[in-house]
């Protein structure tokens, strides 16, 4: 077994015999996927033509009220022709990333929410990075992991967050979010979902990103997602999603390394359903 997945496994299970998961407590599933004209992670364009991005997590609630969660997520490219971007070409109808996320949700007050958990990221083609950016030998990128933390606020219907990554694995660096989302109800059946954030990057975490070996902000993110509820069970959600790289070095390095959309913009179709 992968040495990174059997980590997530095992912080699952001692996460959950921690947090006192009842016998009969009933999990709630979500899954569903969506298309998307480009797939973009924290400002570096992995793949800019359309993508199919699955997903699948499962919750089971704790005795106290907390919420324990293992979410799947992957991408999968539509074409060999991946654009001017990151991953490596050649692989339509084929996972580039699988994803796996263990997290614990707990309601601190009335006003703060704290998610913490492990990230475990795989990169299936990653001995085909044969170059770095700068021309010379690259490193495989076979995956890695992170450790977490989100803590959130319920202020006047907003709500504002700040995020820790610290990648212990391959990486021995931290990327850190701050943002605001909100939500507003339209009716019974559409409301519209916002999102603005600015990512920080340390040298470490930089230069496993973007090849580049400069700590400093990152990316300038935001999206609008309009959800339009089908039935009970069926979510149909279309979105307008947008990123732009803010230290001027990173700026430079993307035009130099062959990616010159340093801020792209995409759009998203998706479905999800919940039981």
């Amino acid at each position: 077994m992968n040495s990174r997945v059997a980590a997530l496994l095992c912080f699952i299970s001692v996460t959950a015999s921690g947090c006192f998961i009842a016998e009969d407590a009933q999990p709630s599933v979500s899954m569903g996927g969506e298309f998307a004209t480009k797939f973009v992670h924290r400002g570096m364009t992995q793949v800019d033509r359309p993508v199919f991005q699955p997903r699948m997590s499962i919750a089971l609630p704790t005795t106290n009220g907390d919420t324990v969660s293992i979410t799947a997520l992957a991408n999968m490219d539509l074409t060999n022709d991946n654009g001017d971007a990151w991953f490596p070409r050649g692989h339509a109808g084929r996972f580039t990333e699988i994803d796996f996320r263990a997290a614990y949700d707990t309601q601190l007050n009335d006003t703060f929410r704290l998610s913490a958990g492990l990230f475990n990221y795989n990169l299936p083609n990653g001995q085909e990075f044969a170059t770095d950016g700068r021309g010379g030998p690259g490193d495989e990128r076979g995956g890695t992991n992170e450790v977490f933390a989100t803590l959130s606020a319920n202020i006047l219907d907003a709500t504002p967050y700040v995020s820790w990554h610290y990648d212990f694995d391959e990486v021995r660096g931290a990327y850190y979010r701050i943002g605001i989302t909100e939500s507003f109800v339209i009716n019974d059946d559409w409301s519209i979902a916002v999102d603005g954030s600015l990512g920080y990057a340390t040298s470490a975490q930089s230069d496993w990103l973007y090849d580049l070996d400069k700590a400093g902000w990152a990316d300038l993110r935001g999206k609008l997602v309009v959800n339009y509820r089908y039935d009970n069970r069926t979510m149909l959600t279309g979105g307008i999603h947008a990123s732009s790289m803010q230290k001027n070095a990173l700026d430079e390095w993307f035009r130099d390394v062959g990616i010159p959309d340093d801020d792209p913009i995409w759009f998203s179709l998706g479905v999800n359903w919940s039981f």
